[in-house]
């Protein structure tokens, strides 16, 4: 009995034993997973980082050169160009694709109002075609979220080859535009964007265009004028309706106000938010940097 006793010990501190020496191996294997999972979504979300800058130093260099160019042939008959809206100033649309045009009503109206605004050409005039294109874009957009969320706009895929070729129209945008005569569209991408946070539309620095979408054309006008003259006042709510009813525009919804930054922000740096996923390990990160306006 001593013996069996004796041996029941030793297989018990040897189980003990190897227990202990399972268990910190399986807690280093899941660090060290951890560890490169960390690593490969750090790098992803880096890339991601740097390839934004890229684009976006490309982007200012190309119509930089070309402005100049223009000036000095054209120098007499150059008439002031408005500035390109501002990244502040898109329409985001994560909370519309994550939430649904359930929850964000206001918000899944005004872009249906700025595809038919600025699309209607290549609609062709079809009927609530904007809506047709929306909900199909929407379901995409969530589906790319789901699988990547730092999907591409331009990579969504709307599974109907007419509403397809549409959004190819749309994304690339015609060289010359202005919708106050009716010629061309700009690119969707200069109005919209997708990033998981809650940004407000700064229309201070938004372009007339997008101003009309909110409001109207006529009080597009006034109010960029009033807010970018020379001693200009305080942009305000006050001010925006003062104009409005003006204009005989009464009543607007305080969600419309909700989703504006008034004011007269600076944005010398434009924060940006990266998500990146390692799907081997399920390892998540989200950063925030900062990049040049």
């Amino acid at each position: 009995m001593n013996i069996l006793g004796l041996i029941f010990s030793l297989l018990l501190i040897l189980s003990y034993g190897f227990f202990s020496c399972w268990d910190r191996q399986v807690g280093s294997n899941r660090l060290c997973k951890s560890y490169v999972g960390h690593e490969k979504a750090n790098r992803k979300l880096i890339n991601s980082y740097q390839s934004t800058v890229y684009k976006s130093l490309r982007s200012k260099s190309n119509p930089t050169k070309a402005k100049a160019e223009t000036q000095s042939q054209n120098a007499p008959k150059k008439t002031k160009e408005l500035p390109l809206n501002r990244v502040c100033s898109k329409m985001n649309l994560w909370p519309l694709i994550q939430e649904g045009k359930e929850a964000q009503p206001l918000l899944y109206e005004l872009t249906a109002k700025m595809i038919r605004t600025f699309y209607e050409p290549v609609f062709n005039g079809r009927k609530r075609f904007e809506y047709h294109f929306l909900d199909a874009f929407l379901s995409a957009a969530k589906m790319a979220a789901q699988e990547d969320p730092l999907f591409a706009l331009e990579k969504i895929d709307l599974k109907e080859d007419l509403l397809q070729r549409c959004y190819y129209k749309m994304l690339k945008g015609t060289k010359q535009w202005n919708l106050v005569q009716h010629v061309g569209y700009p690119s969707l991408l200069e109005y919209v964007k997708t990033e998981p946070t809650k940004d407000k539309i700064c229309i201070f620095h938004a372009h007339p265009d997008l101003i009309t979408v909110l409001f109207n054309q006529k009080i597009a006008t006034l109010l960029y004028e009033e807010i970018h003259k020379e001693d200009a006042p305080l942009l305000t709510q006050e001010l925006v309706e003062r104009i409005c009813s003006e204009q005989h525009l009464v009543g607007i919804d305080q969600e419309l106000f909700d989703l504006l930054e008034l004011g007269r922000p600076h944005h010398e740096e434009n924060k940006k938010t990266f998500i990146a996923e390692d799907k081997d390990t399920h390892v998540t990160l989200k950063k925030s940097f900062y990049l040049k306006g």
